[in-house]
């Protein structure tokens, strides 16, 4: 299993970029690069929010419990929720394989 890097632009005042790590095991690593923030989220937990100016990403950190969001633009959200879905069924094939 591979786990699937992407960087992207935060569509906020401050234009932080984000290091996105896509894990098949179920897991999401999103990383600030600027202020240095981590939060590692379980895909179950990830929640898509689209609206016409960017798409909110959500989640909870699974190391503290606390609620953490961003906004990326729609199409790099877009980008980001098919890399989960192909990571989820990457996993699941896995599985059936075994």
């Amino acid at each position: 299993m591979i786990i699937t890097h992407r960087n992207f632009l935060l569509q906020s005042s401050h234009r932080e970029h984000a290091r996105v790590h896509v894990n098949p095991v179920g897991e999401l690593e999103f990383d600030i690069i600027e202020s240095q923030q981590h939060h590692n989220t379980d895909f179950e937990h990830l929640v898509f929010k689209r609206s016409a100016t960017g798409t909110v990403v959500a989640g909870i950190d699974k190391n503290n419990q606390t609620h953490w969001q961003y906004t990326l633009s729609n199409t790099d959200a877009d980008e980001l929720n098919t890399l989960v879905k192909q990571a989820n069924e990457d996993f699941e094939q896995l599985m059936r394989d075994l």
